[in-house]
């Protein structure tokens, strides 16, 4: 975002903000100086949301497809139904033991990342809402950047 902090955006602050100090009112000039440079910090930061939303959708998009691509993989190699692989999938991690945290989490994170699982699917498996599969997965990839970082 601070790369849409442009320098005349930041001049045009910063006069409105002098102004507002000695208690003065902004000229026509500075007042549709300023008006403008807000116009296009917004325009820039909606046009900014919009490329990572559209990026967003691009990558879910894709993880759906290699979720469709390894269920048919895995509904040949088995040679089981969709249901019945999914009842395994929930055998396993009721296997796994309660207080196993470690286990639950790589157990999920092989779902989602070996299998391209939605959170969705995922919740079912281990009985948890989508919504919380969701934030979890968004918590841990964000703890995993901050590693790397």
């Amino acid at each position: 975002m601070t790369d849409l902090l442009t320098p005349e955006l930041l001049d045009a602050i910063e006069v409105k903000f002098l102004a507002e100090k000695e208690n003065r009112q902004l000229s026509w000039l500075e007042r549709s100086r300023y008006k403008l440079e807000v116009m296009k910090f917004r325009d820039a930061l909606r046009r900014s949301e919009q490329q990572a939303q559209a990026e967003h959708l691009k990558l879910r998009k894709q993880h759906e497809q290699k979720f469709v691509n390894a269920r048919k993989i895995m509904m040949r190699q088995r040679n089981q139904t969709w249901e019945e692989i999914v009842q395994d999938f929930r055998r396993q991690y009721a296997s796994i033991p309660r207080d196993d945290e470690e286990a639950k989490t790589e157990f999920m994170l092989m779902l989602y990342n070996k299998y391209y699982f939605s959170p969705a699917l995922i919740g079912s498996i281990v009985n948890k809402p989508s919504k919380t599969v969701w934030l979890w997965l968004e918590e841990w990839t964000f703890e995993n950047e901050q590693l790397k970082g």
